[in-house]
Order: C-alpha cells, then sequence, then structure tokens
C-alpha cells in the first residue's frame, strides 16, 4: 500500500467497492438496537466528523470516498484515523485475504489499536462474547469503559448476565453516571443478591439507599418460580445494620415497595428471622404469599417456628 490518504490505494482491491444493501440494513439495525449510537459513531465523533450517523455506513462508492476524505482531513492523529479506516475494512466481506489484517501491517498499526478496534467492531455487530475476548485484554487502555458496560447491561440481544459481570471485574470502570449504575446493579442483583448488597454498601451516601432499595424491589417485583424463592430467603438474611433495618421496614411498608408482591409476608418473616416477631407459631398464619416454587412464605415460617 503506497498512501492509505489516498482511495485507489487504500482500496487498491476495488476502488468501486461499494457497501451491499444487506451490510447496510444489518449496521442499520445494530445502530437502532444500541439506542442510535454506535461506537464506530462515538469514534467518528472525536476525529471531528459530527454528522456520523449520516456518514455511516456509506449508501453508494461515491459516499465511501467522502467519508474516506472526512477521516483524512481529521486533524486526529495518524494512529485513530488508521483505526478507524480499519474499522470500516473489517466490514469488507471476507476475501482470500482480508483487507483489514493487510492495512494493519502496511500501516504498522499498534497493536493495541487493532485490539480495541476489533473488540468495537465485534461489540456494534452485536457479538457479545467475542467482543470481550478483545475489550478485556490487559493491553488496553479502557475507551468508552461506561459504555460498552452498559451496553452489556441493556442490550436486548445481550442475556448473558456474566458478561457485564467480566467486563466491570476486569476493566474496573468508575461508574459516574446513574444510569449506567442502575443498568449494572440489575445485572449484579439478579446475579447474587449476597454480592450486590456488599457491593452497594461500597458505592457511597449518595447511591447507596437507592440501590438498597432496587435490590428489595428486584428480587420480589422477579417472575415467580424457584429463582425468586431462593432470592427471597437470601434477602431475608442479609446482615442489615440499624438503619438498614428502618430503611427495609420503610420501603416495604411506607415507601415505593409497599405495593410489590409479598411485602408484607417479606417484612413479617425477616422480624422472625431477625428474632424480633412473637414466638408464637401463629406468626405464620395468614401469610399472603404464593407458592413459588413449591416455597412460600407460610411454608418458610412454619419450617423456621419449628427450628426455633
Amino acid at each position: 500500500m503506497d498512501n492509505f490518504e489516498i482511495f485507489e490505494d487504500l482500496f487498491a482491491f476495488d476502488p468501486d467497492y461499494g457497501y451491499s444493501e444487506q451490510t447496510i440494513d444489518k449496521i442499520l439495525k445494530c445502530r437502532r438496537s444500541m439506542e442510535n449510537e454506535l461506537f464506530i459513531d462515538r469514534l467518528l465523533k472525536t476525529l471531528g466528523i459530527a454528522q456520523a450517523i449520516r456518514t455511516y455506513p456509506p449508501r453508494s462508492n461515491q459516499d465511501l470516498r467522502d467519508l474516506h476524505d472526512q477521516i483524512i482531513q481529521s486533524p486526529s492523529p495518524d494512529h485513530h484515523k488508521q483505526s478507524v479506516l480499519y474499522y470500516i475494512l473489517k466490514d469488507i466481506p471476507d476475501k482470500d485475504a482480508q483487507p483489514s489484517s493487510t492495512f494493519a501491517k502496511a500501516v504498522f498499526l499498534p497493536e493495541r489499536y487493532r485490539i480495541f478496534m476489533d473488540g468495537i467492531w465485534f461489540l456494534d455487530r452485536a457479538k457479545f462474547a467475542k467482543a470481550l475476548d478483545y475489550l478485556t485484554e490487559p493491553v488496553l487502555i479502557p475507551t468508552f469503559p461506561k459504555e460498552i458496560l452498559y451496553t452489556l447491561c441493556v442490550h436486548p440481544d445481550q442475556r448473558d448476565e456474566k458478561l457485564p459481570l467480566a467486563y466491570y471485574y476486569t476493566v474496573s470502570p468508575a461508574i459516574t453516571s446513574p444510569r449506567v449504575l442502575e443498568a449494572f446493579f440489575s445485572v449484579l442483583a439478579r446475579s447474587s443478591v449476597t454480592e450486590a448488597f456488599f457491593w452497594a454498601r461500597r458505592q457511597g451516601e449518595a447511591n447507596y439507599r437507592g440501590l438498597f432499595e432496587q435490590l428489595i424491589s428486584s428480587v420480589l417485583d422477579g417472575a415467580e418460580g424457584e429463582d425468586r424463592a431462593r432470592r427471597s430467603v437470601e434477602l431475608i438474611h442479609l446482615p442489615f445494620s440499624r438503619e438498614e433495618e428502618i430503611w427495609f421496614e420503610s420501603y416495604l411498608t411506607d415507601g415505593k415497595g409497599r405495593d410489590l408482591s409479598g411485602a408484607e409476608d417479606t417484612l413479617a418473616v425477616r422480624k422472625m428471622v431477625t428474632g424480633r416477631a412473637g414466638t408464637n407459631a401463629d406468626q405464620g398464619k395468614g401469610f399472603r404469599g404464593k407458592k413459588a416454587g413449591g416455597t412460600d412464605w407460610s411454608s418458610l415460617a412454619s419450617s423456621y417456628e419449628k427450628v426455633r
């Protein structure tokens, strides 16, 4: 490759190349699923291309030439421009010699730039597990970590709770956005009530009570079944401080949690577990909770009384 700044040199394999309708439709679908912003859109904006959503994907060969020209005219460092061009070349269907790999070698694109762009490309294509193979590489300096974490938490096609947790514990992004905090904590709470509880304690006074209430809600608002029964038992056995005990009772009696399914029963059994209810077995009578996977608060209360 003589000069990546010359379109005919960069696309020497096919100077008339244009994106297929199928490729364009796939990219647009992925953008819609990511709340109308791909990660390549963010990168194009860092190059000063403000109308990235209109520029990418290019609809014709001339649009591709215009996009190439805008990238080259950017005042950004060459490695940044080359990284975006590498991403665009990855859009081209595999040939005997993949143009993106040939390009990366020709311009000596640094490994960490290539790894990051590979990860972002797979993330934009909703191939999340494959994306994390790249985005959790130790050589990378985290870029867009909060946005990546948020996408892993809320994308409708991403249902593996292990992926956002793996990314968080590997990269350790500082979560300052309320939107990202709520999304990540929702995943963490579904994964482990106990882990979510202790994690929330470390998030500072400004966030803690809201997360504490979100944890309760995530348990009681879940679909009935064995998982909800298990998580409910885990919730009522958490080691609350005196203040947390007050929050718990307040949320389920006077707060937004009072209308949650099983709110009264949960509070009553919590009092029994912590020894704040009477010793009379009648404490377990009249519970309104429905069975969930063979377990309900009434049977739990009766079992508790037998071992006291």
